[in-house]
């Protein structure tokens, strides 16, 4: 199977982060997305406007509607409090595949341009592949000054229908592929929709209905 582990705070969950899954479903043949609301996230720390199990119900209703999106739990909050780190949580999924299983780590650009700053991001980008979805005026062209110490681009780009291949590597024969979706434009911001929701506005635009309808039975944002 193709696996893509699709992470993040889902506060709350959007048409965005749903047309990236789509589009990266698509374009590389996923048989599943693991949608994985994050506990604690490393870079943004206690910045989770609501609970997690309100995170959890809302990406339950976001994905409920296509069978390949799945609610995975594999980033709840830790016993001990301590930073949900995505290399760890990529180490304990490919645990629990089957060895003939592809996964993949599915990104934002904006997350891709902060993955040195990641928790042993040397590690990382090799723990998997990587998708990567594009915004208006990304240029995965860039992406050697993006990547982590000593980790570099090999070879030229590949590009295929709906999406751009490059391959990385190390000095000790590491290597790994990302996969750019270099035409996405979806720029909803989930702070501005918070931020839309708490001055009464249901910013349905953005929001799938169930989505949206959970969030006003349980005065969520307000």
């Amino acid at each position: 199977m193709q696996i893509a582990f699709f992470g993040g705070t889902f506060d709350p969950p959007h048409r965005g982060h749903l047309a990236i899954a789509q589009a990266a479903a698509d374009r590389l043949q996923l048989d599943r997305v693991l949608f994985a609301p994050v506990g604690n996230q490393p870079l943004k720390q206690d910045s989770s406007v609501v609970t997690f199990e309100d995170r959890i119900a809302m990406v339950k209703l976001a994905i409920a509607e296509n069978s390949r999106f799945e609610l995975s739990l594999i980033d709840a909050p830790r016993p001990d409090h301590r930073p949900n780190y995505t290399v760890d949580t990529i180490e304990r999924l490919k645990e629990s595949l089957q060895p003939e299983d592809r996964l993949f780590c599915l990104v934002g650009a904006d997350s891709f341009l902060s993955l040195p700053h990641w928790h042993r991001a040397g590690e990382l980008i090799f723990a998997c592949d990587f998708i990567i979805a594009g915004r208006p005026g990304f240029d995965f062209r860039n992406t050697e000054k993006t990547l982590p110490k000593n980790v570099s681009v090999s070879g030229e780009p590949r590009h295929e229908t709906g999406y751009s291949v490059i391959h990385v590597g190390n000095n000790t024969d590491r290597s790994s592929t990302l996969y750019f979706l270099p035409d996405l434009c979806e720029e909803i911001s989930a702070t501005e929709v918070r931020t839309a929701l708490a001055e009464h506005h249901m910013a349905n635009a953005a929001l799938p209905p169930a989505v949206a309808e959970y969030i006003c039975a349980h005065h969520l944002y307000s």
